[in-house]
């Protein structure tokens, strides 16, 4: 009798959990619609003040070799030549490329150098910001090519903080499997689209 209660309760939960991931998903049209065409990019300078107009020149200039979304940190008191220099890219959202740009930069700083500051940001051509889906260039390409060719029922789950996704036929604990393989375990795996 206990054994077939706690067998009900999980699988409650367990409905529970993938009607609030089905409730929270887009379809894929809706997806495609939240999404900036094309994978042109646009790149802000936030903050390179302390970079002469040669060196500013040069980091915007990165920016056609970082996918969107990408960021790039720097500290002031050791600029733009350094040997771990290292852009942040492929992330779901500029605040995980900043999130992770600055993250790479504290690691790899000199202990007497100063804090560490984003000098440049690259987004896709049109993103707004309250979309309510964002990807990396690499997961909307296959949300537009491989996902697209899936027969349904079908998911597409990515990791906010590590910028990896997955996607698969079937339900969404396959996508969610998907992603959490291709980021190396990543934990923060959501459905964000489900056909």
């Amino acid at each position: 009798m206990v054994s077939t209660l706690r067998s009900v309760a999980v699988a409650i939960i367990l409905a529970e959990s993938a009607t609030s991931v089905a409730a929270e998903s887009l379809s894929y049209k809706d997806a495609r619609r939240a999404l900036p065409k094309g994978n042109r990019t646009v790149a802000e300078l936030p903050d390179t003040s302390f970079l002469d107009e040669k060196q500013q020149a040069i980091v915007l200039s990165l920016k056609d070799t970082i996918p969107y979304f990408g960021a790039l940190a720097l500290t002031p008191d050791e600029g733009l030549f350094v040997d771990w220099l290292n852009a942040s890219a492929q992330h779901h959202s500029i605040d995980a490329a900043r999130a992770a740009a600055l993250k790479h930069c504290e690691a790899n700083r000199k202990k007497s150098s100063a804090k560490c500051v984003v000098v440049l940001e690259v987004s896709p051509k049109g993103a707004k910001p309250d979309a309510p889906l964002s990807l990396s260039a690499e997961a909307a390409d296959a949300l537009r090519g491989e996902y697209r060719k899936l027969k349904a029922p079908k998911a597409f789950a990515i990791s906010p903080s590590q910028g990896t996704f997955g996607f698969a036929g079937g339900d969404g604990a396959r996508a969610l499997s998907a992603c959490a393989k291709s980021g190396g375990g990543a934990k923060d795996c959501t459905v964000v689209v489900a056909d």
